[in-house]
């Protein structure tokens, strides 16, 4: 699939250049921008091009359905980080920062290898395991719960929620309501008390700038950070697992000792990344032909960044020939590119995450192989490609965990007194709510 679809992008690079007209979902238009140089230029000219959907001529002129399926994707905001840009961006992007800073990294990877074993503990007798829903779907989940500060218990209706907002269709909306309903929970109770949480800092942290944040901001932040904690890494881990049980020549390489977990995760990045698409960028004025492709594009109209298309421009690779590999060069886009690229802090942890996991089921699930023929099952829509299923059977090996070790679907976490934060944070934040 991914072969036939490296196929599709160069069809179209060679039909219609780094910018190609598509029809989305119900025939709405959109450009789908496959150019490396041309998301980079987009991604870093916020004085032409815009995150902010209200530019959006289509929706504004009610030619986009209310119940449109992607809608929930691409929808203002008030207060959404994603959706702003120049200085209230900077504000929102700053604080979350800040609050990110403050994570622990040897303490998030201790508390990532225990929840990691807590999980692997649930199959490893059998020796088989469905390694999304067993392993990479639960497993950044409850490490974002712990990170905002959400009851282990939430994760049950979280998890579903956030796969169906991310795959779109007539469940997404009802998805993001229930979402944002569980944070708005978690927002209240934290402004009334902090504790050592993602969300306790963004209501009562330090402020360089700018006024506190309200409610909604923090709510939308926390949003963000779980959709892209949760979500991306959840994609991550699955599809480094593909690596590693179909990808012989990648899975060759790392037994030789020639490639490390690292490069492949960033390999894995390249070629077959989780978020393949992302909607939208709108241009503030009319482009001519010739300044961002071989087309027109009018002001307003709708720009999809072609994640997966980008990554695999000949101007980027070099020219090499599909299938070569690029283990240490990091130019895709994964976590995006200009103001709004993922902050340093977070892409720090979805790597600590990633590779703890894979390091950890390797260690102790030796030798993974595709259940049967039909182990594998793909989901998604035009912005994820998501594995929905991979059954695979190993070897168990390090500690095979004992017979009766099967627990509730998302582990054990909550009886963890692991923190991703450090004692002193409840102190200084409740020292400043007090006042």
């Amino acid at each position: 699939m991914v072969e036939e679809l490296g196929d599709l992008y160069g069809k179209w690079r060679a039909e219609h250049g780094p910018v190609v007209p598509v029809e989305l979902d119900g025939g709405v238009p959109a450009w789908l921008l496959i150019g490396h140089r041309a998301i980079q230029d987009v991604c870093r000219s916020e004085a032409t091009f815009t995150s902010d959907s209200r530019h959006w001529h289509e929706l504004r002129e009610g030619r986009v359905p209310a119940n449109w399926p992607l809608l929930p994707q691409i929808a203002f905001q008030e207060g959404n980080a994603r959706f702003l840009s120049g200085g209230p961006h900077r504000r929102l992007r700053g604080l979350l920062t800040s609050g990110l800073n403050q994570v622990d990294p040897a303490g998030t990877r201790r508390f990532v290898e225990w929840v990691a074993d807590r999980l692997i503990d649930r199959f490893a007798y059998a020796g088989r395991a469905d390694i999304v829903a067993d392993y990479a779907a639960p497993l950044p989940l409850l490490i974002m719960l712990r990170l905002v500060g959400l009851p282990h218990e939430a994760g049950e209706n979280l998890l579903p929620a956030i796969f169906r907002l991310l795959e779109g269709g007539a469940e997404a909306q009802p998805a993001n309501e229930k979402i944002n309903a569980m944070l708005d929970q978690l927002v209240a109770a934290r402004r009334e008390q902090p504790e050592r949480d993602l969300v306790s800092w963004l209501i009562h942290g330090p402020l360089e700038a700018g006024p506190p944040l309200n409610d909604v901001e923090v709510r939308n932040l926390a949003w963000l950070t779980v959709m892209a904690g949760a979500g991306g890494t959840t994609g991550w881990i699955s599809n480094v697992m593909e690596q590693f049980v179909r990808g012989q020549d990648l899975h060759s390489l790392y037994l030789s000792g020639r490639a490390s977990i690292a490069e492949i995760m960033n390999e894995t990045h390249r070629t077959n990344p989780a978020v393949q698409n992302v909607m939208g960028r709108f241009p503030l004025r009319d482009l001519s032909a010739g300044e961002m492709g071989k087309y027109p594009i009018p002001r307003g109209a709708l720009l999809v960044l072609g994640l997966a298309g980008a990554n695999a421009d000949p101007e980027a690779t070099g020219g090499d020939a599909a299938g070569a590999h690029h283990l240490s060069n990091e130019y895709h886009f994964a976590f995006g590119a200009g103001p709004h690229e993922c902050p340093s802090a977070a892409q720090r942890l979805a790597h600590i995450i990633t590779q703890s996991a894979i390091e950890r089921f390797l260690v102790r699930s030796r030798g993974p192989k595709l259940e049967d023929a039909d182990a594998v099952r793909w989901g998604g829509s035009v912005i994820v490609r998501q594995l929905q299923s991979m059954r695979v059977t190993f070897t168990p090996g390090e500690a095979a965990a004992r017979p009766d070790a099967a627990g509730p679907a998302l582990g054990e976490a909550s009886r963890s007194a692991h923190s991703l934060f450090p004692p002193r944070m409840r102190t200084l934040l409740t020292a400043r709510a007090d006042h």
